[in-house]
C-alpha cells in the first residue's frame, strides 16, 4: 500500500495524520517510529474515512482509548486497526468492531441481527398475529430472543416492550407472536427487535400495521369437495 503519511509529511509538513504516526519531516529527514505502530480508522455503515486516524497504538498494546466519540443517536460504526510499517507501509484491514448508537444515543453492545420478513394477519377476538424470520448469517452475537413494540397511535416506545419470544434455535428460523384481544377498529404498529443476554438489541425501525377486527377474518367462501370410490 502507499506510503501516505510520508506524502503528507513532504508536502503538508506537520499535518494531524503525520504527526500522530511520528512521520515527521524535520532536518532534511523523516523521523519515523522505529518498530511502527498500529492505526485506528472509523466509518458510518461500513464506508470507512481512511483519510482521519481516529487513535494511534504501539505495537505491544492490546487496548487504546479513543477521544472526541461524539456520535449521533441511531447511528451504526465501524472500527478497523491497520499496522503501520517503519516505512509507512499499511497493512489490510483488520475485522471490525461495530459500535451501535441507540435512540438514546448511549452506545449499545453488540447486536444480533434484525428480524425479517415481518407479517401480521388478523385472528378471532380482535387478537393480531406477527410472524417473522431470523437468520444467523453472519451474525456477531446469537439472539436470546425478541421483543415485541407496539403502538396504538403515541408513538413506539422502544424502553418499553410490549412483550418477548424466545429465540429456539433447534427451530426452522420462522417466530410468531399473538396478541390479546385490541380495540375493534383501532390501527395497530408493530416492531419486532431481537435482543441477547448481554443488552444489545437490533435497531430496526422497521414496522408493520394493521387494523383489529373482533370479527376475525372472514370465512372461506365458495369450497367444495368431492368424494369418490375408485
Amino acid at each position: 500500500m502507499e506510503t501516505k503519511f510520508l506524502k503528507e509529511a513532504l508536502f503538508k509538513g506537520k499535518t494531524a495524520n503525520a504527526v500522530k504516526t511520528g512521520t515527521i519531516l524535520n532536518l532534511g529527514r523523516f523521523w519515523l517510529r522505529n518498530a511502527g505502530c498500529h492505526i485506528v480508522y472509523r466509518g458510518q455503515d461500513g464506508k470507512m474515512d481512511y483519510e482521519k486516524i481516529q487513535a494511534v497504538m504501539n505495537l505491544d498494546s492490546s487496548q487504546v482509548s479513543l477521544a472526541n466519540q461524539a456520535l449521533p443517536a441511531n447511528t451504526i460504526w465501524h472500527y478497523i486497526r491497520r499496522q503501520v510499517s517503519c516505512c509507512g507501509l499499511e497493512s489490510p484491514d483488520s475485522p471490525a468492531c461495530i459500535v451501535g448508537i441507540d435512540s438514546n444515543g448511549d452506545m449499545i453492545g453488540n447486536a444480533p441481527n434484525p428480524p425479517l420478513d415481518l407479517v401480521i394477519r388478523n385472528m378471532a377476538g380482535g387478537k393480531l398475529k406477527l410472524r417473522w424470520r431470523y437468520t444467523p448469517i453472519a451474525e456477531v452475537v446469537t439472539p436470546t430472543g425478541f421483543n415485541i413494540y407496539m403502538d396504538s397511535g403515541s408513538g413506539f416506545a422502544f424502553n418499553t416492550p410490549e412483550d418477548a419470544v424466545s429465540y429456539n434455535l433447534g427451530g426452522n428460523g420462522e417466530f410468531e407472536w399473538t396478541s390479546d384481544a385490541l380495540a375493534d377498529g383501532q390501527r395497530y404498529r408493530f416492531c419486532v427487535r431481537s435482543y441477547c443476554e448481554t443488552g444489545g438489541e437490533s435497531q430496526n425501525t422497521n414496522f408493520i400495521a394493521a387494523i383489529a377486527d373482533a370479527q376475525g377474518p372472514d370465512a372461506i367462501a365458495g369450497l367444495r369437495a368431492s368424494w369418490s370410490e375408485n
